[in-house]
């Protein structure tokens, strides 16, 4: 089995917090969205246990992708999205992972506010996954809901985790009062989908403005998802000084 969470942790995000929510589900794989600069992010993945295998984008309008000692990245890439001149510029952050004998395409993304930038978004998003030669997994903020144009267009050819094997209703934003499932664990078909839902316990009220979608999957062989022993912490790649949160945390990364 491989846990694979999608949860956007903006909106005030608590470090602590947000990290107790990623340890207490175990995963081998994290899709953040509005992910914070990279100092934070660093600070987030290793109270969570994990590491940063990759991260897109500008602070706020951020992705990355975070992986357990488990998990083998072999490559990362950078996916520009259409956005409006006067917002942040929304990038997906993608990677080709190994989990025992699995090879993996995963995604982080979060499109964009306006629905003419989502449709734009979408089509840029499956001319990328069709490029790649791995079953794909897309941990997403569709910034619209389940019933959404866009959302039915991934579950043409992706399953939707929480569709196939969901407990509850799988509603995720906004955290205090959930009443809209806009994020998504979306998962190839020749993938098994083992189980999805959605966490909410505590500290997810404190930790973010979302709660995270956690999906559990598996290769269809039985041997696929055998997971290897830890070996040693993969080295987390560089992250460019301009993505750091404030003046300060650029003159510590000095």
């Amino acid at each position: 089995m491989i846990r694979v969470v999608a949860y956007n942790v903006s909106g005030g995000l608590d470090l602590a917090a947000a990290a107790t929510v990623l340890r207490s589900r175990d995963p081998r794989i994290v899709c953040l969205l509005e992910a914070p600069g990279p100092t934070r992010l660093k600070r987030l993945a290793g109270l969570a246990g994990l590491r940063v295998a990759a991260r897109s984008g500008r602070r706020g309008a951020g992705t990355a992708v975070l992986t357990h000692g488990d998990v083998q990245v072999s490559s990362t890439a950078r996916v520009p999205l259409r956005s409006p001149r006067d917002v942040p510029r929304r990038e997906a952050t993608h990677v080709i992972a190994r989990i025992g004998g699995l090879r993996l395409s995963v995604t982080a993304v979060q499109l964009g506010l306006r629905p003419e930038y989502r449709r734009a978004n979408l089509e840029q998003l499956q001319h990328f996954l069709a490029s790649v030669d791995a079953p794909t997994v897309v941990g997403a903020d569709l910034n619209e809901s389940v019933r959404s144009p866009v959302a039915a267009a991934l579950a043409e050819y992706l399953q939707d985790a929480h569709a196939v094997a969901g407990t509850g209703g799988g509603e995720s934003y906004p955290t205090a009062d959930p009443s809209t499932r806009q994020d998504f664990v979306f998962v190839d078909r020749s993938l098994r989908v083992l189980g999805c839902f959605v966490g909410e316990a505590h500290p997810v009220a404190v930790a973010s403005h979302h709660r995270p979608v956690v999906a559990d999957i598996a290769g269809r062989a039985d041997d696929a998802t055998r997971l290897p022993r830890a070996g040693p912490a993969r080295t987390d790649p560089d992250l460019p000084d301009d993505d750091l949160d404030d003046p300060a945390e650029r003159r510590r990364s000095a």
